[in-house]
Formats: C-alpha cells, structure tokens, sequence
C-alpha cells in the first residue's frame, strides 16, 4: 500500500454538500413521468437544464432513478480522467475519497488501450452507500457502448464522460447502467450523476447464458425482490457527498500526483 501523506486525508473533514442538493434529495420522490429515460441518454450532455437536476424515485418498472447535480469549480476534465485511473491502483486512495463510506477498492486494466485510460478497466469496489457493506463491480466503458449516440470527445461543452455498468461482485450479476457527464462550467465543471439502479440485470456467465437469463431477471418482479427499498435515496446522498468531497480533494490531489501539463 502507498502513503504518501494520504492518511492525513482520512482524518479531514468532509466537504459539504451543497445545501438545495440536499434539499431535493430530502424533500422525497420525484414525478417518475420527470425521470430522465435511458433512451434520451444525449440529453445528459446538452446543458440546458433537465426536468429533475437532482433527484430520485422508483420507475413505473422498479428501475431505480438517481440524479445528483454537483458543481467542481476547480475540477477539469484532464483531472477527472487522470482520477479513474489513478485512485483504483491503491485502496487509501479510493478509502480518502469517502473516509465514512469507502472501504477497498482493486482493479482490472483495459486488455487493450482505448482512447481514455478507464474505457476498459474493471473497478471492484467495496463500500457502504447506506443499505449495508457491497462489494462492486463497475465495468467502465466509451458512452455509445452504454447508449449514447456518441462518445462525445468532440463536444465543446462537455468536459468528459464517465459511464459503465454497476453490478455485484458476490452474487456475480451485473444490475445498473450509471452516467457521470462533466459539464464545462466556466474555469470548472459541473458534474450530472445519473442512476439507473436494477435496469439493467444480467449475471456473469458465457454470453448465450447470460442474455437468456437476462430475458427472465429484468422484471418487475425481481427488482421489487432485491433492490432494498432504501437505496435510491440512499444512492443520492452517497453520491452527492463523494463527489463534493472529490471537488476539494481532486486539484490538490492532481497537483501532487498527477502527470505535469505539457
């Protein structure tokens, strides 16, 4: 394990989150008819304000929807890369980002290079985001691959794009499609954290097996069955808080760490 002075990081205390953030997430449920669909993925990255920036409900389905808004004001695009690739290389750097919530974390490099680092790359989290300890596993992917129209590398408003499917690593089953859209926002981003919990279910196994128990898994039914009924709003507020912590640590993270500009 690496030190590097990063213990002290576990002791700070976290940086707040902003207070009409946490507001909409405690004011309850959202209007599902509001949600954001999977099927207008793009929407994410047009910055005209959505239907519900920061929110969370359960879909006629069962789907679970998670939207989360955060500001990064000193955060860049170049960081936010350099971040996926940098923490999951040692636990302490992913334990810092949550001290409360984050425990472990692993990871599994791309078989091939892609045109950013973490297209690829397997995480394997383990955390508490307010349902009890999961050990996750997130395979993160170029947008077009969970649904955008477009991997949006050309996009002058946004800044990048950090998308793949959550699932878990115990019960070996992938569940969740999952969106992060960094936003240019003046010198900084602003961050659309976007959740689609149980929509996507299908286990770990040869792909013939895997699409024909996907056929049965993703029901009404099985959703209602394993996703505890407390885990969007849980989901939110664990986001909201890590992602307002990653905009104080990531510069001075990046300043230490990172690759010196060109």
């Amino acid at each position: 394990m690496e030190g590097g002075g990063l213990e002290r990081y576990l002791e700070r205390p976290m940086a707040p989150v902003a207070g009409d953030v946490l507001e909409a997430i405690e004011r309850g449920p959202v209007e599902p008819a509001r949600a954001l669909s999977r099927d207008d993925l793009d929407r994410l990255l047009d910055p005209v304000p959505l239907a519900v920036e920061t929110g969370w409900c359960w879909l006629p389905d069962r789907v679970g929807y998670v939207a989360v808004r955060t500001p990064m004001p000193a955060v860049s695009g170049e960081m936010v890369e350099w971040w996926f690739d940098w923490h999951p290389r040692d636990p302490l750097r992913y334990r810092i980002w949550h001290p409360l919530a984050h425990r472990d974390n692993s990871i599994e490099l791309p078989a091939s290079p892609g045109a950013k680092a973490h297209w690829g790359a397997v995480h394997h989290p383990v955390e508490d985001v307010g349902t009890g300890t999961v050990h996750a596993r997130i395979a993160f992917q170029p947008p077009t691959a969970l649904g955008f129209s477009t991997d949006a590398l050309g996009d002058s408003a946004v800044a990048t794009v950090v998308c793949g499917w959550v699932g878990d690593d115990r019960r070996r089953v992938r569940h969740t499609a999952m969106a992060h859209v960094f936003l240019r926002d003046g010198e900084g981003v602003v961050l659309r954290s976007h959740f689609w919990l149980g929509a996507a279910v299908r286990p770990y196994l040869p792909a013939p097996v895997a699409a024909a128990a996907a056929r049965v898994l993703n029901s009404r039914a099985v959703r209602r069955l394993t996703l505890p009924s407390g885990l969007p709003p849980a989901l939110a507020r664990h986001c909201a808080e890590e992602y307002a912590n990653l905009a104080t640590l990531l510069p001075e993270l990046y300043e230490r760490f990172g690759e010196p500009p060109a």
